[in-house]
């Protein structure tokens, strides 16, 4: 699988214009609040995802007095991606030099997985943040996947619609016909997914210590009661979503949760063996999107050392190294992950390369 060999930004937050050779194992980039780190990884998301992760809006992301925002990316294996944002009108994507097909194309063709302060959320948030990551995982390794995703989505857009305007039972049948059977190919894609994954998250979890030997387990629920067909409590329901406007019952509302001992893991572990696990269940959907296609993620992992101890922080850097996939950590300090990290790529015979980041500018060390 190739690797991200260069990164070009123009015009980007506070970095004016830099060229980096990054490294195909870990890439640690370090400096003061503001220099520039988190930035870098924003530009690398930026290039698989089409999207920031800091800002749904263009104008911050671009230079003060710049028209534009550029991230350029190479491959090792020769494929180009480039990323424009103007002040004025609509991104441009491009993929080997021609317009991309749609953000999907993005995806696959440089996965990520990013870890930073909110993905806690995937713990302590809503069902959605966990759907999000249920469906990245589902969407990488089953091709039929978003098609069914996107059909729901058209459905249950259009049954909202209709149910708002009041529209006949005979107009939105159809619509909740659509819903249910794309609904089915979702759920069974989803809990197969989770069943699959379970066995790795328990190997993962032992390989860092778990727990004082707590079960670390994974539920998931499809949105709808599972003694049903969804086709009928969609119409057992149709009067209530009436009222309310919008449909209360689908795929829209599964959920994954994550218990230790039986209980939600955000009531009883601290921050910093949320962070911990969080990075595992990363870990975990990586190594078996290898597994299945073959395919590795680029990590970004945006100030790892925040709520971790040195000995957690070499946890995560073995996990990480274990990929042997490509890697961005940003540190605010070098001393802090410098030499854990170096020790775990020696390990698992990885390259390493330092980068010091201040006031927009990158050095490599």
């Amino acid at each position: 699988m190739p690797t991200l060999s260069r990164l070009a930004l123009t015009g980007f937050r506070n970095i004016e214009q830099t060229s980096l050779q990054l490294s195909p194992g870990f890439n640690l980039f370090f400096g003061n609040n503001g220099s520039g780190k988190t930035s870098l990884l924003e530009a690398v998301y930026l290039l698989g995802m089409g999207r920031s992760f800091r800002s749904n809006q263009q104008k911050p992301l671009i230079l003060h007095g710049a028209s534009q925002a550029t991230v350029f990316g190479e491959t090792t294996e020769g494929i180009t991606l480039g990323i424009q944002r103007p002040l004025r009108g609509a991104q441009i994507i491009k993929i080997a030099g021609k317009p991309a097909e749609g953000l999907a194309q993005l995806s696959h063709t440089l996965p990520l997985q990013l870890i930073n302060s909110d993905t806690f959320q995937l713990l302590e948030g809503s069902p959605n943040e966990r759907r999000q990551f249920l469906d990245w995982g589902v969407f990488h390794v089953e091709q039929s996947f978003l098609g069914h995703w996107r059909r729901a989505r058209l459905a249950l857009d259009q049954r909202n619609t209709l149910l708002r305007a009041g529209a006949a039972a005979s107009e939105i049948d159809p619509w909740t016909e659509e819903l249910a059977n794309s609904a089915k190919q979702i759920d069974q894609a989803r809990s197969h997914y989770v069943k699959q994954l379970q066995p790795l998250v328990d190997a993962c979890w032992q390989q860092i210590g778990g727990l004082n030997e707590a079960e670390l387990s994974l539920t998931y629920w499809r949105g709808w009661d599972e003694t049903f067909d969804l086709k009928e409590q969609l119409q057992e329901s149709f009067e209530k979503d009436r009222r309310y406007g919008f449909t209360t019952v689908g795929p829209h509302k599964a959920d994954l949760r994550f218990q230790i001992n039986k209980q939600p893991a955000a009531d009883i572990l601290s921050r910093g063996q949320l962070k911990l696990l969080i990075c595992l269940l990363k870990v975990v959907q990586a190594q078996f999107l290898q597994q299945q296609t073959g395919i590795s993620c680029l990590f970004l992992v945006d100030d790892l050392p925040a709520e971790l101890d040195s000995d957690n922080r070499a946890k995560v850097c073995g996990l990480l190294a274990g990929l042997k996939s490509q890697i961005c950590l940003t540190s605010i300090e070098q001393e802090q992950l410098a030499s854990i990290a170096l020790a775990q790529a020696q390990q698992k015979s990885l390259e390493m390369a330092l980068f010091h980041v201040k006031h927009g500018k990158i050095v490599s060390v």
